[in-house]
């Protein structure tokens, strides 16, 4: 049980620090412009990387759901 809360402890603590990292280059662009089209384009480019590996599982596991449950059908017809 203390192993468990430490190893859970120690994730939240690495997120933490990562979710406060970010990259050199966008940090210095963002200092050094006064752009504010920039900023947003930069910032719609950063959750447009962050949101897609997220669509893509979701439509892999409902592929998967979804074939499962074709074949679920196929082999006990009384099944709803």
């Amino acid at each position: 049980m203390k192993r468990r809360i430490l190893t859970m402890l120690l994730a939240v603590v690495a997120s933490v620090a990562t979710a406060a990292a970010q990259c050199a280059m966008c940090k210095s662009a963002v200092e050094t412009t006064d752009n504010a089209g920039f900023v947003t384009a930069l910032r719609d480019g950063i959750y447009l990387m962050l949101v897609t590996p997220y669509l893509i599982a979701a439509a892999i596991a409902i592929g998967v759901y979804l074939h499962w449950r074709k074949r679920r059908k196929q082999f006990n017809p009384w099944l709803n």
